[in-house]
């Protein structure tokens, strides 16, 4: 096994990318980002479907791309595993056919599709068309053809995005269980951050083609850095900062102290965490640094061992809080004392980066 080390520039009309990184060995590593940031563009370069005008590109210490010294393998030559969003099975070929296509003619050649066919629970459908296979069967025939060539890195781009959600956390265990047992270094594109908890070791967020986070599952999760990355990995609650003086935060919808000092960059919002906060009438039973909000109740929803509260402010913001099923809340509808805990309160400073794509 060998990590993947990436540092790339690329530009075309009004858009560029610049991005370094390195993707381990082992584990599954999932880029995230809005729509035109550069994901999908990351994994065309690495393929050796588009080429940069600048950068390396290195598995191990094999170099398919170095731009100071004219290297730039040919995609047959990089030993990518490719599983493209619609699969891009061969419709006259079995599905035998398709797990075999690429591979070499020779005594083995056979039972390495058998093999495949086998781990992926494909053996009955070995000899239908894909027109006859359901979107979970296409996606498990599309990842034996990626891995049945013994590839040095396996590329998936939204790879769950064709199936039903029923269907998803089978698909996404499947993944990781034979990623696991094949090891070589995974690179996953998705706008689904289900799919980034749930089957991700590793996290990265794509925002106007640079890398804006990289780490861990989640501590990325728990920590985005700033507003900009708190949006894309869906964060709630997330209020604007119109005012600032380095003790409190204040907007439209309320004001609020900080507890401890901010070092970081002026705030742009304030998230409010949704669990932590409740209800409380009495200020003199509000401990130490807590503070409170006028809210409304919207709506109460029941989600199985809690409740979660529509609640809005005063500016017509809407936060979700979750309670205790047990806990009091206020009649919908009339003004209420929110108590937000210091705990519950995240600075997020403006992006370094400004937004821009340049």
């Amino acid at each position: 096994m060998a990590d993947l080390s990436v540092a790339l520039r690329f530009r075309r009309p009004a858009f560029s990318l610049a991005m370094a990184l390195t993707v381990p060995a082992a584990g599954i590593t999932a880029l995230v980002g809005p729509s035109g940031c550069g994901k999908t563009t990351l994994l065309r370069l690495l393929a050796g479907l588009e080429t940069p005008q600048q950068g390396v590109i290195r598995l191990g210490e094999r170099v398919w791309f170095d731009s100071a010294r004219r290297i730039d393998l040919a995609p047959r030559h990089r030993r990518v595993g490719l599983l493209f969003q619609d699969y891009a099975l061969f419709p006259h070929l079995s599905v035998a056919g398709n797990i075999g296509y690429g591979l070499p003619r020779g005594p083995d050649r056979a039972a390495r599709i058998g093999a495949w066919l086998e781990r992926l629970h494909l053996r009955e459908l070995a000899g239908r068309r894909p027109d006859a296979l359901s979107g979970g069967q296409r996606q498990r025939v599309a990842l034996a053809r990626a891995l049945a060539a013994d590839p040095g890195v396996l590329l998936l781009d939204e790879p769950f995005s064709a199936v039903d959600a029923a269907l998803r956390q089978t698909l996404r265990l499947l993944l990781r269980e034979t990623v696991a047992e094949v090891g070589l270094p995974v690179v996953l594109v998705t706008h689904d951050l289900e799919d980034v908890r749930l089957v991700a070791d590793r996290v990265g967020v794509v925002v106007a083609g640079r890398l804006r986070r990289f780490g861990e599952t989640a501590a990325v999760f728990a920590d985005p850095g700033d507003a900009e990355v708190a949006r894309v990995l869906g964060w709630q609650n997330l209020l604007p900062v119109a005012d600032w003086d380095g003790v409190a935060v204040g907007g439209a919808w309320g004001r609020l102290r900080i507890a401890a000092p901010f070092a970081p960059r002026r705030p742009e919002a304030v998230a409010i965490l949704p669990d932590g906060p409740r209800f409380g009438e009495d200020p003199a039973a509000d401990g130490p640094g807590d503070q409170a909000l006028t809210v409304e109740v919207v709506r109460a929803v029941e989600l199985g061992g809690r409740r979660a509260l529509i609640c809005r402010l005063p500016d017509r913001s809407l936060l979700r809080i979750h309670l205790a099923p047990n806990a009091p809340f206020p009649t919908s509808g009339t003004p209420a004392r929110l108590v937000v805990p210091p705990s519950a309160i995240v600075l997020l400073p403006t992006s370094a980066y400004g937004g821009a794509n340049a």
